[in-house]
């Protein structure tokens, strides 16, 4: 029996190895055709799942789609040599085996096929899945930060293409500013050719005088700003600058040879944007880095205005507040500024069906201001149906969402210039309903950056769109100022998919030292969860709100695998936040708060219109740690989660509440030294919102009266806002 064995298992292993036949006999092929081939795998899972086999004849895709058995690929490293069978597959252009019928790890360790030298047009069907190499490559993007995505890089005076995937080991990795060689994989992505690095050994730098760091803007002032970057050997400081990246014709140069450059720019204009290039000379060389955009700090005022839609624990203020805890103050806030504006409002806004606010901006349109208006092109955006809007609107993108929340009022004026960001869509339920927030910043500079980002999807700079050069999602640029200072707050602005914002987020993340909290609607990103983890297991003390636990690919199960105090939303009512708070209870340390429209998925990084901030402010850091601590004790079963906020009262104001104790009503008399608007809440004695209006208010005596009928006996807090200040007077009901 055992002789018997043997003969069958030797007619089966013969017949196996009649049926193999060569890479290149494979790929020619039709599709559908189930093949056998053996190669040596060239990658491991730095790529991913997908595995490029590669014999002496060519080499193939190979993928596990339905139906592939065991474990491939989590058992094949690269340098395995592997049998494989499956039937071929066209999958975005790419020819693949998928899926993986049978397989068999035939040898490990062996060594990688020489890679074939090429130029970047070389990158064809003919070196599809073949290992390549290309020599003296520049990178379009150098001195900038790997992320996901795709970056342009010539050589030989052609453009080629490198695909960065998500959880590659080059993400966080600076994009080299020498020229290199490249080794990698040809690969296809519908029609276009792409190389795929495996990882940063696949980068080699052949210069001998090279940057080894990228230029930083440091010491921002009105009248000018520092520009530190280092290079491998010693060599002169040169600064180019100017006000267009096509003159660049002013020149600073100090000759001291060193590796560590810092060049002062100074006598430079408040509130203004400077194309800057630096470069080294040793000797016998010279390096030169890509143009960035820099801002000085303007001479605005800075004021800031933050807004959430639900009460917060206000127990835990060290001494500042949020302007608003209810939808109806960020909506005022948002008409009061419009019917401000003076010459230009720019609205970038994913949804509307807020009907009072397209009414604001028709009367501002039609005193004169150039309204332009930008919406996502498959939301419904009820507000603007029906020719309701009178002003210009276009609609984006097609490869995502036009996804931001953003308006910028009077973009030029160093005293009227205002952005909106936050989360917050202009719709009922955002803003009455889920869990948002909204913040206004009084700045100039930060305002004409956001003005480049709306104009480069407006497609023009004019009142009307310029429909022909409109870009949205990834064909947009990275062509704004990051840096801000904005009354002594250091600001960081980013634009998605241009800005590799998800790296943004990631370093602001990592720089927690004590306490890490975030909100957020959907949270599907690899690269920020692995951030979250790294911090957790640091120390860090982590607690999120994901709202969205069951999107396909959410970090929440993982996170919740690894320990990390993560929790679902819990409420009938979406946690719609896309914030998080480092350091909130640290301020010695470094305290931001990361805000926008940003969610931390991929399709927020790679194709969505967002906007994000990231503000370095302590006081600003307590008044969101003053939300989540609110949001996170209903999300743990609490019901005494918010506070009545006791203050010293508002400037001015002489205020008494009567009769109290009260049955029916209760009258609030007010005595006001110069007219302004008030917003009048009803909170429960757990600081809970009951009820909210807001009343523009005449100087001198008047009276207002809150119906109390169909409040349950018990004690309350009437409470009044002006501004930022605010009061607070308790008042018994009884029955």
């Amino acid at each position: 029996m055992i002789r018997a064995f043997t003969v069958l298992a030797i007619l089966f292993f013969s017949q196996c190895l009649m049926a193999q036949i060569d890479i290149s006999e494979a790929r020619s092929m039709p599709i559908g055709a189930e093949v056998t081939i053996v190669g040596v795998a060239t990658n491991g899972g730095e790529l991913g799942i997908i595995r490029y086999l590669q014999d002496e004849t060519g080499g193939i895709a190979v993928y596990p789609g339905t139906g592939t058995i065991g474990d491939f690929p989590d058992d094949v490293a690269q340098g395995d040599l592997v049998e494989v069978t499956g039937p071929l597959k066209e999958f975005n252009g790419l020819l693949e085996v998928d899926p993986v019928l049978s397989y068999n790890i035939i040898s490990s360790n062996n060594p990688m096929p020489d890679p074939i030298a090429i130029t970047p047009s070389e990158i064809t069907e003919e070196t599809e899945a073949l290992l390549v190499s290309i020599e003296g490559a520049t990178f379009v993007a150098g001195g900038n930060t790997f992320s996901v995505g795709s970056y342009d890089f010539t050589a030989n005076g052609e453009t080629g293409e490198l695909f960065v995937r998500s959880n590659h080991p080059l993400i966080g990795e600076e994009i080299p500013l020498a020229k290199v060689n490249l080794t990698g994989i040809g690969s296809q992505f519908n029609s276009i050719y792409q190389i795929l690095l495996r990882d940063l050994d696949d980068i080699e730098i052949a210069d001998d005088f090279f940057f080894t760091s990228a230029p930083a803007q440091t010491g921002l002032t009105q009248e000018g700003f520092d520009v530190r970057w280092q290079t491998n050997n010693a060599g002169s400081s040169i600064i180019k600058y100017g006000t267009s990246p096509d003159n660049l014709s002013n020149t600073i140069e100090i000759e001291d040879l060193t590796t560590e450059h810092e060049v002062s720019l100074t006598g430079l204009e408040p509130a203004s944007f400077y194309y800057v290039q630096v470069c080294s000379d040793n000797g016998s060389s010279t390096v030169s880095s890509a143009i960035q955009l820099y801002s000085t700090a303007s001479n605005s005022s800075g004021d800031m205005k933050i807004y959430f839609n639900h009460n917060v624990d206000g127990s835990l203020s060290s001494g500042s507040f949020a302007d608003g805890y209810t939808g109806a103050t960020m909506e005022a806030e948002i008409i009061k500024r419009i019917e401000a504006a003076e010459s230009t409002i720019d609205a970038a806004i994913y949804n509307v069906n807020r009907d009072p606010i397209i009414a604001a901006l028709n009367a501002a349109h039609e005193r004169g201001v150039v309204v332009r208006y930008i919406a996502d092109n498959e939301t419904a955006n009820l507000a603007l149906a029906d020719a309701a809007a009178d002003f210009p609107v276009i609609r984006g993108n097609s490869e995502g969402l036009m996804h931001n929340k953003f308006l910028v009022f009077d973009a030029n004026s160093t005293d009227n210039a205002w952005l909106m960001s936050g989360s917050t869509n202009l719709t009922e339920q955002n803003i009455a309903t889920d869990f948002n927030n909204m913040i206004f910043i009084q700045d100039v500079s930060l305002a004409k950056a956001y003005t480049i980002e709306f104009e480069e999807m407006w497609g023009s700079t004019d009142p009307t769109p310029g429909v022909f050069s409109v870009q949205f999602g990834p064909d947009k640029r990275n062509n704004t100022p990051h840096t801000f200072l904005i009354n002594g707050t250091t600001i960081e602005s980013f634009f998605s998919p241009s800005d590799n914002t998800t790296i943004a987020i990631a370093k602001a993340i990592q720089s927690a030292q004590d306490e890490l909290q975030f909100a957020i609607l959907s949270f599907t990103n690899n690269e920020l969860g692995d951030a979250v983890l790294d911090a957790h297991n640091s120390g860090v003390e982590v607690r999120g709100i994901i709202d969205n636990i069951n999107d396909q690919g959410a970090e929440f199960d993982y996170l919740m695998g690894q320990g990390v105090n993560v929790s679902p939303d819990n409420n009938t009512k979406q946690t719609h936040h896309k914030y998080a708070i480092v350091d909130g209870n640290s301020p010695g340390s470094d305290p931001q708060v990361v805000v926008g429209s940003h969610n931390w998925s991929a399709g927020a990084e790679t194709r969505n219109d967002e906007n994000t901030l990231i503000i370095h402010s302590a006081s600003f850091a307590n008044v969101f740690l003053q939300e989540f601590e609110a949001r996170w004790c209903e999300v743990m079963g609490g019901n005494a989660c918010t506070t009545a906020i006791q203050e010293q009262g508002i400037d001015g104001v002489e205020v008494s509440v009567f009769p109290n104790p009260t049955s029916a009503f209760a009258n609030v008399s007010l005595d006001f030294d110069k007219s302004q608007q008030v917003v009048m809440n009803l909170l429960n004695s757990n600081g809970q919102l009951l009820q909210s209006t807001i009343k523009q208010v005449a100087q001198g005596p008047s009276m207002e009266q809150i119906d109390l009928s169909n409040v349950a006996a018990g004690v309350y807090y009437v409470q009044l806002k002006s501004g930022k200040q605010q009061l607070t007077k308790r008042i018994t009901v009884v029955k």
